[in-house]
């Protein structure tokens, strides 16, 4: 049975969770699930670059990945959830020297701008390539309304249409010059002109005799290495077509309000009552902003001392398991002050 790299994503998933989180957890994370608890696992289990690789992932494709694997033997089950058993943890090392995760690849900071800028940027390109060739009745390759609206405004920026062609010919062909010749063949043909339409990422794999899996992911690494570069002032045309979008890490809307009230001095049992929500749903808001903001200090709910103590029994244990820690540690620490604590170790190895 072939072991396609979606499962292998999986299976250093499961690894890296060691037992740690069911199933569900991994279904969660690759479709993005902005919720404090998936945005916390992506964070502590150093699994952020898998953070909506796939937001289309259904049920039916996880168990299908689940039974390869086991059958396989490169997982095995446990009360609740998987580990990695040593046959998996050899194949995922095999894997990954074959073919390593694509070094731009970033979920968690780029997964859904770069969908923004592919839609933008690839209707651009057909828009420009019907202009040259004076054809005026096409089918739009992007249907949705609000980034058909974005290259109507962008295109009529420009006064000298075949000047826009050539500049962002030239960008992309510089940026492209820094990928493999398979990436950027992968993105040159997945573009819709008006001589041809952009091929599929079927059509790419079976061109490539490439996992389509990992021609996915390649695809989608040329996207974030562009934005990368737009941040860094390397590609001005890209900066521009994504000047609009927020870059900031994700926080969920709830966890925004709050910060505004943590801000202005409330308790979590205050700002529990004024919002009307459970103690619990703003001690995971708290651990979201220890996450995601750097300047949040987490010393008001657990002292740079009792920090120090769940570390180095984290450390000595070599698990993030919350009970385990707290019963070594004599039940001192909540489990609220634990969680915040690891995520700060996850930030000081990081």
């Amino acid at each position: 049975m072939t072991i396609h790299y979606l499962d292998v994503m999986l299976m250093d998933s499961v690894h890296k969770l060691n037992g740690e989180r069911s199933i569900s957890a991994v279904y969660h994370l690759f479709k993005g699930k902005k919720s404090s608890q998936t945005i916390q696992d992506a964070s502590l289990f150093q699994l952020s670059s898998y953070f909506g690789c796939y937001p289309a992932f259904t049920r039916d494709q996880l168990n299908r990945s689940v039974k390869r694997l086991l059958e396989q033997h490169f997982i095995r089950k446990t009360e609740d959830t998987f580990i990695a058993t040593d046959e998996g943890i050899s194949m995922l090392s095999q894997r990954f020297a074959e073919k390593p995760m694509p070094v731009y690849f970033d979920g968690a900071k780029y997964h859904d701008k770069a969908k923004v800028l592919w839609m933008r940027l690839s209707l651009l390109v057909q828009v420009l390539s019907h202009h040259a060739a004076r054809s005026q009745h096409y089918v739009p390759i992007q249907r949705d309304i609000s980034v058909q609206n974005w290259t109507k405004s962008f295109f009529s920026q420009y006064h000298q249409k075949k000047k826009l062609s050539e500049d962002i010919h030239h960008e992309l062909e510089t940026l492209l010059a820094h990928l493999t010749d398979q990436e950027a063949l992968l993105f040159v043909y997945s573009l819709t002109s008006n001589e041809r339409i952009g091929r599929t990422y079927q059509q790419m794999a079976e061109w490539m005799k490439e996992d389509v899996w990992y021609v996915y992911l390649l695809f989608w690494n040329v996207l974030h290495y562009f934005i990368q570069c737009a941040q860094k002032g390397e590609a001005p045309i890209i900066q521009r077509m994504i000047d609009d979008l927020q870059f900031k890490r994700v926080l969920t809307t709830s966890t925004h309000k709050t910060l505004e009230l943590v801000q202005k001095g409330f308790s979590i049992d205050q700002i529990a009552h004024i919002r009307s929500l459970k103690k619990a749903t703003i001690e995971d808001h708290i651990v979201e902003l220890s996450i995601h903001e750097p300047s949040f200090s987490i010393e008001p709910y657990v002292s740079s001392e009792a920090q120090k103590a769940i570390h180095e029994v984290a450390g000595q244990l070599q698990t993030n398991k919350m009970k385990l820690i707290k019963e070594s540690l004599e039940h001192s620490f909540t489990y609220f002050q634990i969680r915040l604590a690891l995520t700060r170790m996850v930030k000081a190895s990081g």
